[in-house]
């Protein structure tokens, strides 16, 4: 099994998060990341991007190819 040093590296959903990240346009997104988390009991991965003309977190929906506006208020 091959060393990794970083989380989900080989998990098939973090792989094409990556793939999906760089293509980002630079100019439309930025700081854009991938988050783990614990949801319905397992393990999941996010990938979240501020959106430059609004300035407002998006985070991508896998299964509609989409980013959505994230609702970050408590």
């Amino acid at each position: 099994m091959p060393k990794t040093d970083k989380w989900g590296d080989t998990e098939p959903e973090v792989i094409e998060l990556k793939k999906i990240r760089e293509s980002l346009a630079s100019e439309e997104w930025r700081d854009a990341r991938i988050y783990r988390h614990i949801d319905e009991y397992k393990m999941d991965y996010t990938l979240i991007a501020t959106k430059i003309s609004s300035g407002m977190l998006h985070y991508y929906v896998p299964h509609t190819a989409t980013f959505e506006p994230l609702n970050v208020k408590g």
